[in-house]
Formats: C-alpha cells, sequence, structure tokens
C-alpha cells in the first residue's frame, strides 16, 4: 500500500510533469514538477517520524529524500534549460548536483551528468571561465566509471572541444576531437553513424583552421557513412556536401563545388521544399560561389529568389534580409551597375540601424561598403562623408587601434590622396 501511494505521489507527478514537458505544455511541467518536490519534503518529515518507531534511521530516510529532490530538481534544471531560463535552470542544476554528491558520493555517474549541465549553462550565460572546470569534472568521474560509459567520456570530449573551438582555441579543441572520434570507433565501428558525426567535428575544426587537405577526407567519410545510413537523398546528406562544397570553394575548386552545391539544393528542395530555410541556405552558398567565378548571371537570379524567401521568412526588416540586399548590391557593383547596387547598399543600412543601433560596427561595416561604391563611380564628395561617418562609427565602437578601424582609416587616406593628385593635375 505504501508503494502504491508513492507512486500516485512525488512520482506520479514526475511522470506526468515529464509528459507535459515532451508535448511542449511547459507552464503544467513546472506546476506539477513543483507539486513533485513538495510531495518529497512533505514524505520525508512524516516518513522521519513513522520510520523511527519501526527501526529505520533517520539518516536513511533522510537519503532516500535527497536522492528524490535531486531527480526532481534536475528535470527542473532541464525544463528551464529548455526555456532558455538559465539562471534558474543552474540553481536547479547546481542543487540537484549536490544532494547527488551527497548521498551517491563524488565519483558517481550522476554526478557526472550534473557537472555536464552546469557546464553548458554557464556557457549559454557567458561565464566561460567556469565551463572548463565543470567539464573537467565531468570528464575525470566518466573517465573512472569503466568501460561501460566510453560513449559519456566522447560527448564530454566533444563537449569540452566544442567550447574551445568556439573560442579560438583550436589547437586544445584538436586533440579532443580526435581522442572522441577514437572511442567512437572502438565503440560503435568504423561505420556507425555517432562516428560519421565525430568525423564532422572534427573536419570542421580543420575547415575552420584552414587544414583543408586534413578536413576533406575526413568529410568524405562522414559523407559515405551517412549516405550508407539515411540514403543519398537524406537531408543530413546535404548538409555534409553543402560543407565539402564550402571547404572546395575555400581551395579555389570551384567546379567540385558547384556539384556538390547542386546535388545538396536539390536533395533539400526534394526533402524539405522550395522555400524552406536550410533550402534557402543552399541557395545563398551557391549564389556566393558563382559570385566569386563571376558568373554574375547566375548569381543575380539565386540572390534574388534568396531576397524574397528571406523576407517572406523574416519579415523586410531582418538581418538576414540585411545580409541579402549586401550580396546583391556585391554583384551589381562588380559590373559597375551602380544605380542597382546603390539603394540595395542604403536599405541593407538602414535595417542594420534599425535592428543594431546607430553605433554598432556592422554600421560601420555597411557605411564602408557605401564608400567604396561612391568611391568607384567618382563621387568622391560623398565617399569622403561615408569615410569619415563610417570612420566615426568604428572608432567609437571599436576602439582606434582595432585593426579593422586601421584599415578604414588607411583606405580612407588612400582616396584623400587620390583626389588630391586629381585636383593638382588639373
Amino acid at each position: 500500500m505504501e508503494q502504491a501511494v508513492e507512486q500516485v505521489n512525488w512520482a506520479g507527478y514526475f511522470e506526468a510533469a515529464d509528459k507535459a514537458m515532451q508535448l511542449g505544455d511547459y507552464g503544467e511541467a513546472d506546476n506539477l514538477l513543483k507539486k513533485s518536490l513538495a510531495d518529497v519534503e512533505q514524505r520525508a518529515s512524516f516518513c522521519a517520524q513513522e520510520y523511527n518507531a519501526s527501526g529505520i534511521t533517520q539518516d536513511a530516510v533522510l537519503q532516500k529524500a535527497n536522492l528524490e529532490r535531486a531527480i526532481v530538481l534536475f528535470k527542473m534544471g532541464d525544463l528551464y534549460w529548455a526555456q532558455g531560463l538559465y539562471p534558474e535552470a543552474e540553481v536547479a542544476y547546481k542543487k540537484s548536483t549536490e544532494l547527488k554528491e551527497s548521498v551517491l558520493g563524488g565519483a558517481d555517474i550522476e554526478v557526472g551528468a550534473g557537472f555536464t549541465k552546469l557546464a553548458l549553462v554557464c556557457r549559454a550565460q557567458g561565464r566561460y571561465a567556469e565551463v572548463e572546470p565543470y567539464f573537467s569534472k565531468a570528464l575525470s568521474i566518466y573517465e573512472g566509471a569503466g568501460s561501460k560509459h566510453k560513449l559519456d567520456v566522447a560527448v564530454t570530449l566533444e563537449s569540452l572541444a566544442d567550447f574551445y573551438k568556439a573560442h579560438g582555441k583550436h589547437s586544445l579543441a584538436g586533440p579532443l576531437f580526435h581522442r572522441a572520434l577514437l572511442i567512437r570507433e572502438g565503440v560503435l565501428g568504423p561505420n556507425h553513424i555517432g562516428v560519421g558525426a565525430a568525423l564532422q567535428n572534427l573536419a570542421l575544426l580543420y575547415h575552420a583552421s584552414g587544414k583543408y587537405k586534413e578536413a576533406y577526407p575526413l568529410y568524405d567519410r562522414a559523407l559515405k557513412i551517412t549516405e550508407g545510413k539515411w540514403g543519398e537523398s537524406h537531408p543530413s546528406v546535404a548538409i555534409i556536401l553543402n560543407y565539402q562544397a564550402e571547404l572546395l570553394r575555400m581551395m579555389g575548386k570551384y567546379a567540385e563545388a558547384e556539384k556538390f552545391h547542386w546535388r545538396a539544393l536539390k536533395i533539400r528542395q526534394a526533402a524539405l521544399g522550395v522555400d524552406h530555410p536550410s533550402t534557402a541556405q543552399t541557395m545563398s552558398n551557391l549564389a556566393l560561389l558563382f559570385h566569386v567565378e563571376c558568373k554574375y548571371d547566375q548569381a543575380e537570379p539565386l540572390y534574388l529568389k534568396l531576397l524574397e524567401l528571406r523576407t517572406k521568412d523574416w519579415g523586410p526588416q531582418h538581418m538576414h534580409v540585411a545580409e541579402v540586399l549586401s550580396n546583391l548590391a556585391e554583384v551589381y557593383q562588380d559590373q559597375a551597375r551602380f544605380s542597382d547596387a546603390e539603394p540595395l547598399y542604403w536599405r541593407a543600412l538602414s535595417i542594420i540601424q534599425e535592428n543594431l543601433g546607430q553605433e554598432h560596427p556592422a554600421v560601420g561595416k555597411a557605411l564602408k561598403q557605401l564608400a567604396e561604391l561612391y568611391e568607384e563611380k567618382h563621387d568622391y564628395s560623398e565617399a569622403d562623408r561615408l569615410y569619415r561617418w563610417g570612420l566615426g562609427v568604428s572608432e567609437k565602437a571599436l576602439g582606434p587601434e582595432h585593426p579593422e578601424v586601421v584599415a578604414l582609416s588607411s583606405q580612407y587616406e588612400e582616396m584623400q590622396k587620390k583626389v588630391q593628385g586629381k585636383a593638382a593635375q588639373k
């Protein structure tokens, strides 16, 4: 009878909260988890008195209650994390981990899971100094837990490596990604889809580090594994094809890159639809490739279609729209179609100012593009005004010693010299 009451009470609330979370009903899940936690507290107090008479120690009752508290609090952390409520998630994860440590010991796997969550929630809040110590604690626990938890070691290595990669510490990230790959191969076999994901992680790092020759065979192997698992027309295949195509573009292998982009585009159009954001991203990549190749007649229609899609998906004042406008304006500028480029640059500047404010560094970059356009069309008076405006914004946002500010200042000085030289010739 006692066990049946337990299931109906805290455990029943907990199960119902879990189902509510899966359905996205976060308010109901929060309410149920709070009821579950309250029931644990109430039962712990009641049972301590009841069981003492039966010879069961109060410490045993408290430990059981603490473990139940920890379970509910961990789920609360997951609930708050899903909603982006990071401070609340951190409090819940921290209390849960401390309770598990007190009951299970500092080397328990559940404690390691808590440290992992705390690392992620600290990263989400920008408290980067706390991330690595939490991941290191989790990693130490998993490494000491034996062969059953090798994949936990791999996942933690990848999370820490991704953190290093995001902060430009590629030399630290590389060995961790590589070690995670070896673990996955040993546990799962060389052709498992989990190995494909690990290969992609390492390939992306090499790609970002400029190690193109090392990255390509990893992408290729990841592609074969993904095709073998999901088939040649799966959207996951298109993701890798896009990365490969971008890598080939950076290597100057434009014809090969184009083939990969076209294949990725066809897969996404068939699987996701013409209007899907992922399809639009592939279209953007292909348009950029055509732009780099100076195939303006092919880049322009893609950018125009992309502008239509981005406006439909995000609205006319979104930053994604500003990005496409700037890219299309560059295509026109490269063809000396200044009257077509000019209004697009101005519209992009207006969107950037509206979204980011008048003093954001992105405003300085947009003004630089406009200044270059007017300089190229020999409207030096307007170019001068825009260069000075852009310099003022950039200096205030980044500081006078920033490389971008120094480069812009040098560019402005070169234009002034050119104008002075022309004036002297007259």
